[in-house]
Formats: structure tokens, sequence, C-alpha cells
């Protein structure tokens, strides 16, 4: 009935978009998940890898939820999504296999064989232990430079010190990782 009590043909307003709070990633991984793993594996070429990216591609995708516009292109944006977090799992990789190499003459012996991979892995687990021992200050600037390779005064910025400090940490930050790794080397 309208206003005057006369009947109206009332026409429902269009269903809105679906609003980003109301994205249910249970759904949303029920219906891409199988999809977005075959796709993952695809672009990183390990299945145990692409398992851990496609939680973080469905972590960045609650996070980023209010970029969804239209559930119709939510397989397009899933896809840049995966691709860039893919891209971003191998740069860090590589700023992880780029500091092991600048101390591979520390780090590397000369096994062969099938022990190989044990040692290296073992010595990445050294490395890493390591990079925990150095204080809050110098693990910021090492990580910050050495894996994240910021420049010095982007790192500056982001620790509100001065550039010279940046250097200073990074220098001390070195010694202190060349210090403990001559502790735990044979």
């Amino acid at each position: 009935m309208g206003i005057r009590g006369e009947m109206t043909n009332v026409v429902p307003f269009p269903t809105p978009p679906r609003q980003a709070e109301e994205l249910d990633l249970g759904a949303l991984f029920d219906a891409h998940g199988a999809w977005l793993l075959r796709v993952t594996e695809r672009l990183c070429g390990r299945r145990d890898l692409a398992e851990d990216l496609v939680q973080e591609i469905f972590l960045v995708a609650w996070k980023r939820r209010h970029e969804i516009e239209d559930m119709q292109g939510i397989r397009t944006w899933l896809y840049r999504v995966a691709v860039n977090v893919v891209r971003h799992r191998h740069r860090s990789e590589n700023r992880y296999g780029n500091v092991l190499a600048r101390f591979k003459h520390l780090l590397w012996g000369t096994t062969s064989g099938a022990d190989v991979s044990l040692e290296r892995y073992q010595r990445g687990q050294q490395v890493h232990d390591i990079i925990a021992k150095l204080s809050p200050k110098q693990r910021e600037v090492f990580v910050l430079y050495e894996l994240e390779e910021l420049e010095g005064a982007e790192i500056a910025a982001i620790l509100d010190i001065s550039v010279n400090t940046v250097w200073s940490r990074l220098r001390l930050a070195r010694a202190a990782f060349k210090t403990h790794w001559e502790e735990v080397s044979p």
C-alpha cells in the first residue's frame, strides 16, 4: 500500500554489491581453494610451499577484502594476489640466499654428496639462530639491510635514527654475526 492507501508496484532496489565485511572466507576457499592451490603450485614449483602460500593468499584476501568491488571478478583478483604473494616469497628467499652467499666462506664446508643438504640445512638454522642472538637494534638494521635490501636512508626513516647510526649498527651487527658464527663453527 502506498502512502494514501492505494496499491503501488514496489520495485525492489537492486542488490548492492557484496560488502567487504560480508565476505565469507570459507565459501571463497571452498569455491577457489583447489584452483588456487594448483595455480600457486605451478607458480612456485613446490606443493608444500604452495599449501602455505594459499593460506597466506587467503589471509591477504581477508585483510584486503575492502578492495573487492565485484564478486564476479574475484578469480582474477585472487590470481593477482597469488602472483604477488609468490613473488614476495621468492624475493624473500633470494634475499636470505644473498645473505648466505655473503657469508658463504663461513658457511659452506667441503662436504660432498648426500651430506651437503643436511649440512646446508643445519648451517641455515645456525644463521637463523645467530640473527636471533643479535641485539634488537642490530637485528633490525641487519634484517632490513641484508634481508629486505633497503637502503640506509630508508632504514633510517623507518627506525627514526640517523643514517650514520644505521651504518654503525650494521657494522656492529656484522661483527657480532661473525663472532657468533666463529663460536658455533668447527
